[in-house]
């Protein structure tokens, strides 16, 4: 299955080649005309493709891996639409997703849990437009450097590093081409450490160093 740029889920062939990662060019889902259909409520677990050839069955899922990078996919939506037709997943729920994809209210929870984060800002596309004052403040507030960032991007996309003043307008324009809310963000230094947490059922969560992620 692949997922065409307009949110089509189409029947791919079996040549990995044509999704080769190319820095710049990455790869898109073509759409074929073909059609993957979920299953229309809980009373099944079966997908369907219909192409020139009519309908016919792909077979019933047992389980879904949503390895889906970025938006629509780590953000709680196609958790969400997963549990509305009643297939199981792995990974955490539209909640824990939700907010761990949008680093606004995940630093918010974690204060609230009186976690401590790196002092931060959140502006506004809106904001950077009628009154961009309110991004210099915070940036005067903060000290160099900064991080500037999308909101809600998957992994580094749109982070940059503003040292200087004359720099954050540019980091605002690469941050606001992937989100409409952007963080500013107080540089810290010290290590950092990627810690997977599972939660087994039953039993308590679990916490795992990631491998080879430690600076």
């Amino acid at each position: 299955m692949g997922i065409t740029r307009t949110g089509a889920y189409v029947l791919e062939d079996d040549d990995p080649s044509k999704f080769a990662l190319d820095a710049t060019a990455l790869p898109a889902v073509v759409d074929n005309g073909t059609r993957v259909r979920w299953p229309d409520s809980a009373d099944s677990r079966e997908l369907t493709v219909t192409d020139a050839h009519g309908t016919r069955s792909l077979g019933s899922a047992d389980l879904v891996f949503p390895i889906l990078h970025g938006p629509f996919g780590e953000d709680g939506t196609i958790q969400g639409m997963l549990d509305l037709i009643g297939l199981p997943y792995v990974g955490s729920g539209v909640l824990a997703s939700s907010l761990g994809m949008d680093k606004h209210f995940t630093k918010t929870v974690f204060q609230q849990a009186s976690l401590p984060v790196a002092p931060w800002r959140t502006i506004t596309a809106d904001d950077w437009a009628e009154a961009p004052g309110m991004a210099y403040a915070a940036l005067e507030e903060l000290g160099v450097p900064v991080f500037v960032k999308p909101a809600r991007a998957g992994s580094s996309v749109g982070v940059s590093k503003v040292s200087t003043v004359d720099q954050l307008a540019e980091a605002m324009a690469v941050a606001l081409a992937e989100d409409s809310k952007v963080l500013i963000e107080a540089g810290l230094s010290g290590r950092e450490l990627e810690v997977a947490v599972l939660q087994g059922r039953p039993g308590e969560p679990r916490g795992h160093p990631w491998p080879g992620k430690l600076w």
